[in-house]
């Protein structure tokens, strides 16, 4: 589920330069055409996540069959290496975020969001401490060392958002931390509270940790959380497929939504849940179309944490089949 987070730009720089002059349309869209795919095979990247479950919904139940398209789903270890991978045009889409792809974008990526996938379930990503701590809420985090497993990503931008919203002054020092290794690093005391997606917060709950911060709190209620990206080369080339692409997710996100109770039966089978947990953990909303003021909302965000330029137009960003 809220996997969903990512995209420190390390190469970036040099991939954007070498791709310089393979851009396209600049408002995001393609060229009108007559309906008819210019590709039929795709190989798309993704994380085996709850946020990324559209993919492999539309997969198994047939939406991107019905769109004559064949998809392959390659795993990939996060959002640089499968974007890299896009622009290099091994993977032909990957998956992403809003802020992933703002700021790869705002690096000089030649990538756009051609799916909103999800948006952020309720509680679904947290900070956990010991249950004897002394800290007791996000004021009390000023200094502390914070487990996460990449910055500048879904974790600590939620936090600052969080903390700006709620007029709290608060710096703590985020340390990188594999997620698999973050209740032992809690229960340790090897840092003092840990960022977590599900299904490490149930983890951390049966290991007795205690939640400080719902992430997922105020102005970050509801956040779009998760895209799917493909470099401009391919949407120039291929507009008639990325249309059929993002038809078929946006089907497969309706139905999911409308079929929770088989999705929670699904999940265990592609994302590495207990049956138990994916029964009660919050799920994401996924999207059935393409929410451009919540997409607007995330990449704003980065604006006012100046981790994008203030002037970066969120249609930069989006690809969407011209009518």
């Amino acid at each position: 589920m809220k996997a969903t987070r990512m995209l420190a730009m390390a190469g970036a720089a040099s991939i954007a330069l070498a791709l310089a002059g393979c851009g396209g349309d600049s408002d995001g869209s393609a060229a009108a055409t007559d309906g008819t795919l210019e590709k039929t095979e795709l190989k798309v990247g993704s994380l085996p996540l709850t946020d990324y479950a559209a993919l492999y919904w539309a997969n198994e139940k047939g939406f991107f069959e019905k769109e004559g398209l064949k998809v392959t789903i390659e795993p990939v270890q996060g959002g640089p290496a499968g974007v890299q991978k896009v622009v290099s045009g091994e993977l032909d889409l990957t998956n992403s975020t809003p802020f992933g792809t703002a700021m790869a974008v705002d690096s000089g990526l030649p990538i756009r969001s051609v799916v909103l996938t999800s948006a952020l379930a309720d509680n679904g990503i947290g900070i956990f401490v010991p249950e004897a701590s002394s800290i007791k809420g996000i004021k009390d985090l000023d200094g502390k060392t914070i487990g996460i497993n990449t910055t500048k990503n879904m974790g600590d931008i939620t936090f600052n958002n969080l903390a700006k919203s709620e007029g709290v002054d608060v710096t703590p020092k985020w340390v990188e931390v594999p997620f698999p290794e973050m209740i032992s690093g809690v229960k340790a005391k090897s840092i003092d509270a840990g960022y977590m997606p599900e299904p490490f917060m149930s983890g951390a709950r049966s290991a007795g940790l205690r939640e400080v911060v719902d992430n997922t709190a105020g102005p970050n209620k509801g956040l779009a959380g998760s895209t799917y990206v493909a470099s401009q080369k391919f949407l120039d080339a291929n507009p008639d497929t990325a249309a059929a692409f993002a038809r078929a997710m946006y089907k497969a996100g309706g139905d999911l939504n409308k079929n929770e109770d088989e999705a929670r039966s699904w999940l265990p089978t592609i994302a590495k849940l207990p049956k138990s947990v994916a029964k009660d953990m919050p799920l994401p909303t996924y999207y059935d179309e393409m929410n451009t003021e919540s997409y607007t909302k995330a990449v704003d965000i980065l604006k006012e944490q100046k981790l994008v330029k203030a002037d970066l137009d969120v249609n930069k960003t989006l690809w969407a089949p011209k009518k």
